[in-house]
């Protein structure tokens, strides 16, 4: 099967980081390509780093449009475009952060989500209701750092999520922890060791999920929430 996987900002360096740790999942049977948008924001930190990000990434997935891919993955934890992309798409179309809330809900009774600063917390306790998560998810902790931080120095990014999820699991009473971006692909393992909790990637879950969907001939319903728009049947 044929998977496209793309990073929605446009950070050459998380998109090579993110296509090797995928690489090293993947099933046999995957072709799978990484990328990201030529410009747009390096990374994405505020609704406005979502906005800009946005035409790149439909870009990407029109012209994937003529290249039978089986599955698209939007890999960032904010899901830029995720509807808009479904719309427009005959394959099936998966964003991190919807997929791995799921996932996550499923494998304890309450995960935390740790997510860059603390900026984010609102929006991403605004997505936990979105996806309908309130009873699942424990708590929204900030690490403190950019994304470009933990890009730059991994032990001490991992020293604080660490910490962060270390604390979430005392104080909040979290089973489960939720890695809030692309950019801590590859963590996972190390922090479920130590810590003795389950740890999402939710890069690596969102691709095995896609993979999964994909053999079992699943993908989204076309009739209503995700039919394609008016502009686009008149062109056809």
């Amino acid at each position: 099967m044929k998977i496209l996987v793309i990073n929605p900002n446009s950070s050459k360096e998380m998109t090579a980081h993110l296509e090797r740790v995928l690489n090293q999942i993947k099933g046999d049977h995957t072709e799978l390509t990484v990328t990201c948008p030529e410009g747009g924001p390096l990374a994405i930190e505020s609704a406005y780093d979502e906005g800009m990000c946005f035409p790149g990434v439909m870009d990407l997935v029109l012209k994937a449009k003529d290249q039978n891919y089986d599955a698209i993955i939007l890999a960032c934890f904010s899901d830029p475009g995720l509807e808009a992309a479904r719309e427009v798409s005959d394959c099936l179309v998966l964003g991190i952060e919807e997929t791995s809330m799921h996932v996550a809900a499923m494998m304890g009774s309450a995960f935390t989500v740790l997510t860059m600063t603390d900026k984010r917390v609102p929006s991403k306790l605004s997505h936990v209701r979105r996806f309908k998560m309130e009873g699942a998810c424990a708590s929204v902790r900030p690490l403190g750092m950019s994304v470009a931080e933990i890009e730059a120095n991994e032990e001490r990014a991992c020293a604080q999520i660490l910490d962060v999820a270390g604390r979430a699991a005392k104080e909040d009473g979290a089973e489960v922890v939720l890695l809030g971006c692309a950019g801590m692909a590859g963590y996972a393992e190390r922090v479920e060791q130590e810590l003795g909790m389950t740890v999402i990637d939710p890069s690596s879950v969102t691709l095995k999920v896609a993979e999964a969907l994909v053999d079992a001939g699943i993908k989204q319903s076309k009739r209503g929430l995700y039919s394609v728009p008016p502009v686009l049947q008149r062109k056809e």
